[in-house]
């Protein structure tokens, strides 16, 4: 790889740069530039002399004057008009009619099992593109698209190297089923659960060889995919070689430094050590004298990416090809955190048969490797600072530890000592046949899909026998390894029938397919290490009574008959109809079988006669509607079959002269089914100034009905005491708005302007059938600090996991009230002092903890904007977040004074905690409930054309990711999925130059 970047380093210092000018004579040209529609005069079009700066635009009756050199050329140029040139020798007036540009309207767009037209498209589809994509360090796919798509939440789970995203289109849909969309790459649908030893199933693609996402929103886009698409589906298209097109060779590479830009604030050693004398003082002695450590700059180091992508493109006549490989090696800004990716791609196309045949072949490959970072980060809050790192006494490897077994420990020794490792080899593949039928049935073409993905995950741990917690353990020392092996094989083909007739147009679709999972998971746990020697190599080492070896193999198949048809007249009124049937051996033959139909209608009012007057202001006006059912079947496997569990320790019984713990038999639902979603959507899509500003409007109802949960059962009814089963219902309703605009286009400058804008308001319909208004609803979301204390609840008309808290009362000078003092003078210092009484019962306990606020945001917003001016690029993206709440757990499980000296071990605590005051935890305080809300710029690029210079063509560009954020959440990052802070991995500001070289 070095060899690679030395070699593309020359290259870049062999361009030159050439500069060239000529003088010519002037002459004056006037004229008038029309719409060729209507005959109306266009104001605002670009004139513009070719291959210079020199130019002008049309006044409001489309008039225009330019000095121009004599035979020139002129370039008018007009959003939602086909671009025109006209030559000026002997020439002094030049009047030019424009056409009408449909492509936007004729764009086509990558939908389930076809292709269709933007502007014969019924439902909500969104697809970007290449040239749309976020830019910078980019390492998971996802991140291509955030903040672009109404209604398209796309958060990073964390700052770690290679780490996941949660992907939400229109809202979750369930409880306990999948949430995530259906990812379908290059026509295989994939399997995105994710598996030990690989951070995010998707960082397998490499972002440089992704041309577009389509994502499937409403019900009738989606239901093609039947039982999968409750929550969306997101179709990827990789790059392909073109037929005809002359060989390229590019390469993409980039150099980029991430820092940590908050800490979180904890008392530091001179403080620390004030508290202990004024709260502990007789504990001083067991401070460290001189030595002050901030843990966390101690564990915290600056991230170092280089990624490095080189593609081969071309082809004959009826051939297409496209190769590329990529590198990407990224170290975590924590230390010993990182990851690592390899890929290699290849597709091909092929022509047959006077090009009846179309034969298409795609394969993806790629070893990623990840250094996990030891979960050393909440160590380094808690641990004391006016203790050192290492310690040549210590029976601990040499790192300072406290002797009591409890407390927090050295996180430089976690990190050091702990061997946290996984890969993943993943390879995708498919083969397509495509065949029309001209000499049969005009119209009529077969499609058939072979398709495979395959995956090898290994993960490997290791902790030795001197690490504190394990030295500290019963059978101290660790290894854990783990293989998972998954296959997913599919089948498909489908036939595909279009024909204009009197009545209209028709494009009918009907196809079956097949698709196998299989999962085989194996690993052993030993314990009771004899030797650290080998690490985690030698599992044999562990204590043969302290080792447990397993073994779960699974497999589930989906059967499925669909069918397409579009009809259209006169492209203006359009009727879109789609019927899925699934079965799927995830459920019993009860209800194995599931339909899943859909249909839509839109209205393209602007092509009617009495829209004729309105032409001027609005280029496009389009009406839809739609309805559909779509399912969800991610629940797992073999649900409907009773099975045996093993039973806790403490139900043991004699059998001889031994103790064993029983197995019990679990209760099952054998009619359980899929949860199914009903989707209303009703839109607009409208242009705007001749077509310089584009949108859409949506208004959506989700309903899911059958939803899966988890009810207690009847006494003597089932062999367990819980159950899950289809009974609840879950409701999402929001409005989208989404706005294209070209703010400027005038010679070499040119401003597109993208904004979006959605909101979603998500709540509970039913749950377990009760309707006792005094249910306080089920438990969830559990939070450090206490045992089994948990902060979320479900409850029918609120959002799904809504916090539950009490309301945290505050005295005359606008303090939170504290614990351990009796404000209202009754003689005893209780709950009553701290929190209000809501139901006014006159005493304050767990019915006093009400649902409030949610961690869903209100309102999603997104901002992008790209500017070129002559060799110059310019564009950000902001992205930001309205009503989600957090809930600040590292602040609430180390936020009492007494935490610091009341343990064995002497425990750091944040700054926050003194100024709150309290001195036991107040877990359900709705202090550490936060606002969230938030203004993040993503990503600021500026870049550099170099012209074409000895057949090669270069940028480089400079980018900031992560520049700023505003918001008042006092913690970290507000940005968390579960709404839960808990130690999360930091984010970082990343700074980036990087070149794009093709030839």
């Amino acid at each position: 790889m070095m060899k690679l970047y030395q070699t593309c380093s020359k290259v870049l210092f062999l361009i030159l740069m050439l500069i060239s000018s000529e003088a010519w004579a002037q002459a004056k040209i006037t004229g008038t530039v029309k719409s060729a529609d209507d005959g109306t005069g266009l104001p605002g079009v670009s004139v513009v002399e070719k291959g210079t700066n020199n130019g002008t635009v049309t006044d409001s009756e489309g008039r225009f004057s330019i000095q121009v050199p004599e035979n020139s050329t002129l370039v008018f140029s007009f959003v939602g008009y086909s671009t025109q040139e006209a030559s000026v020798t002997g020439r002094s007036v030049v009047d030019i009619d424009l056409q009408s540009d449909i492509t936007a309207l004729s764009e086509v767009v990558v939908v389930g099992y076809g292709q269709q037209e933007m502007k014969d498209v019924t439902g909500v589809v969104t697809a970007i593109t290449t040239e749309s994509f976020n830019r910078g360090a980019i390492v998971a796919p996802e991140q291509l698209i955030s903040g672009k798509i109404a209604g398209v939440q796309v958060t990073q789970n964390s700052g770690e190297p290679g780490g996941g995203l949660t992907v939400r289109v229109r809202g979750g849909t369930s409880i306990n089923a999948g949430n995530d969309p259906l990812y379908v790459i290059d026509g295989v649908p994939v399997d995105n659960v994710g598996y030990p030893g690989g951070r995010n199933p998707l960082n397998f693609l490499n972002p440089n060889e992704i041309e577009s996402f389509t994502v499937l929103k409403d019900a009738s886009a989606a239901a093609i995919y039947g039982s999968r698409a409750a929550n969306g589906v997101i179709i990827i298209t990789t790059k392909k070689g073109k037929a005809g097109s002359a060989a390229t060779v590019t390469y993409d590479g980039f150099y980029s430094i991430s820092k940590v830009t908050k800490e979180l604030d904890v008392l530091d050693a001179a403080q620390f050590t004030e508290v202990v004398a004024q709260y502990f003082p007789n504990r001083l002695g067991e401070l460290s004298e001189n030595t002050s450590t901030n843990w966390q700059d101690e564990l915290l180091q600056d991230g170092i990416t280089q990624s490095h992508n080189i593609s081969v493109s071309g082809g004959g006549e009826k051939t297409g090809i496209r190769a590329s490989v990529g590198y990407v090696d990224q170290t975590g800004t924590i230390t010993k955190s990182g990851t690592t990716r390899t890929t290699f791609a290849v597709n091909a196309n092929q022509k047959l048969f006077d090009d009846k045949l179309s034969i298409d072949a795609n394969l993806k490959v790629a070893e990623t490797k990840d250094r996990y970072n030891g979960a050393g980060i909440g160590a380094a809050y808690a641990f004391a600072p006016t203790q050192p790192i290492y310690d040549e006494d210590s029976e601990y490897g040499g790192y300072f530890e406290w002797s009591s077994p409890q407390g927090a420990q050295n996180p430089i020794a976690i990190q050091d000592l702990t061997k946290h490792i996984g890969k993943v080899y993943r390879g995708l593949g498919n083969l397509q046949f495509d065949y029309r039928f001209d000499n049969l049935l005009p119209g009529l073409r077969a499609n058939l899909n072979l398709g495979a993905d395959i995956i090898n995950a290994q993960r490997r741990f290791f902790q030795p026998t001197y690490l504190k917690a394990q030295a500290t353990a019963s059978a101290p020392g660790q290894v854990d390894i783990e293989t998972t092996n998954r296959m997913n094989k599919l089948i498909e083909y489908y036939f595909n029938y279009v024909k204009e007739f009197s009545f209209g147009k028709i494009d009918a679709t009907a196809g079956y397919s097949w698709q196998d999972f299989t999962v085989n998971r194996s690993g052993l746990t030993a314990r009771g290490l004899t030797t650290n020697d080998y690490g985690y190599e030698n599992p044999s080492v562990g204590d043969p009574e302290r080792t447990v070896v397993f073994a779960d193999p699974q497999e589930n198949r989906l059967i499925s008959f669909f069918g397409r048809v579009n009809y259209s007249w006169k492209d203006k009124y359009l009727v879109t109809v789609n019927y899925r049937r699934d079965g799927s051996s995830r459920f019993g033959e009860s209800n194995r079988w599931g339909s899943f139909p859909s249909a839509a209608f839109a209205w393209r009012i602007s092509d009617e006669d009495f829209f004729t007057g309105l032409k001027n202001t609005f280029a496009d006006f389009k009406f839809r509607a739609s309805y559909g059912i779509n399912g969800n079947q991610e629940i797992g496997n073999y649900l409907y079959i009773p099975t045996y569990t093993a039973t806790n320790g403490f139900a043991e019984y004699p059998f001889g002269d031994e103790f064993v713990s029983p197995i019990k038999p679990t209760a099952v639902d054998r009619d359980i089914k899929w949860e199914e979603t009903a989707s209303l959507n009703i839109g607009l899509d409208f242009g705007l100034l001749q077509g310089r500003l584009t949108g859409s409007v949506e208004f959506y109802n989700k309903k899911t009905t059958d939803l899966l949960f988890v009810v207690n059962t009847p006494a003597g009814t089932a062999p367990g005491d819980r159950v899950l089963t289809n009974i609840g219902s879950v409701r999402n309703r929001g409005v989208e708005l989404s706005l294209e605009a070209v703010a400027i286009d005038k010679g070499d400058l040119r401003w597109n302007v993208g904004f979006n804008i959605s909101t979603n308001k998500n709540e509970i319909i039913s749950l377990d059938g009760t309707d006792d208004p005094a249910f306080q609803g089920y438990e969830t979301g559990g939070i450090a600090g206490g045992v089994g204390s948990n902060i979320q609840i479900l409850k029918v008309g609120n959002p799904v996991n809504a916090y539950r808290v009490f309301e945290h009362l505050k005295t005359e000078d606008g303090k939170l009230a504290l614990d351990g003092v009796d404000y209202n003078h009754d003689g005893v210092a209780d709950l009553k002092d701290m929190y209000a009484d809501l139901n006014g019962d006159g005493n304050v306990n767990d019915q006093d903890r009400v649902p409030t606020e949610s961690p869903n945001p209100k309102v999603l917003l997104g901002l992008t904007s790209n500017l070129t001016y002559k060799n110059f690029d310019l564009g950000f993206t902001l992205r930001g977040s309205i009503g989600n709440y957090v809930y600040n757990n590292v602040a609430s499980a180390n936020g009492a004074i007494n935490i610091l000296g009341a343990n064995q071990v002497l425990t750091n605590i944040p700054s926050s905690a003194l100024e709150t005051g309290f001195s036991n935890f107040q877990l359900s305080s709705d202090h550490y409930l936060e606002d969230g809300s938030f203004l993040r710029m993503d990503n600021l690029t500026l870049g550099y054309r170099i012209e074409k210079l000895k057949q090669a063509k270069i940028r480089v560009y400079g980018t900031i990711q992560n520049l700023f954020i505003l918001t008042n959440y006092s913690g970290m990052d507000p940005e968390i999925p579960s709404g839960i802070d808990n130690n999360v991995y930091p984010r970082s500001r990343t700074f980036l130059v990087g070149v794009n070289v093709g030839f």
